[in-house]
């Protein structure tokens, strides 16, 4: 190849320069014009009813990712509290039973409710502490 080495140079780089304007066309970051999530359809909440009792006197407590621990006084068997999540997929219902008498086994009957409906019914048996994890079935 005959000429000057610094003329070829310029030619080789416009050729690259000429080949990388599509590729970086492609790859580069923008916003979509079109969002992701329609603003329309919004997320369907729900308010769901967590029902704890227990065998003996206790601490209730209950709590779902990303939303404040909802406990009770010291010494009580019975405890509600409302929680609002998706309608389509629930998150799962951590419950704690913290039992004045810690020598005896104890009981923790745990029931979730959805406008009036029993999704969930379950009892969790342990001495002293009493603590699980209850799953809502999704829809």
């Amino acid at each position: 190849m005959r000429g000057s080495p610094l003329l070829r140079l310029i030619l080789v780089a416009a050729a690259l320069a000429l080949l990388a304007v599509p590729v970086w066309q492609l790859t580069r970051n923008t916003t979509s014009p079109i969002s992701a999530k329609p603003a329309a359809v919004a997320e369907d909440l729900a308010d769901y009813r967590v029902i704890l009792k227990s065998s003996g006197t206790a601490r209730l407590q209950a709590m779902v990712a990303n939303q404040p621990r909802v406990s009770s006084a010291s010494g009580v068997e019975n405890f509600e509290a409302v929680f609002s999540m998706s309608a389509n997929e629930p998150e799962d219902i951590a419950v704690f039973a913290d039992f004045v008498d810690r020598t005896r086994p104890s009981a923790l009957r745990v029931m979730v409710e959805k406008s009036g409906e029993v999704l969930v019914e379950k009892t969790f048996w342990g001495t002293g502490v009493v603590e699980d994890v209850v799953t809502i079935p999704a829809k």
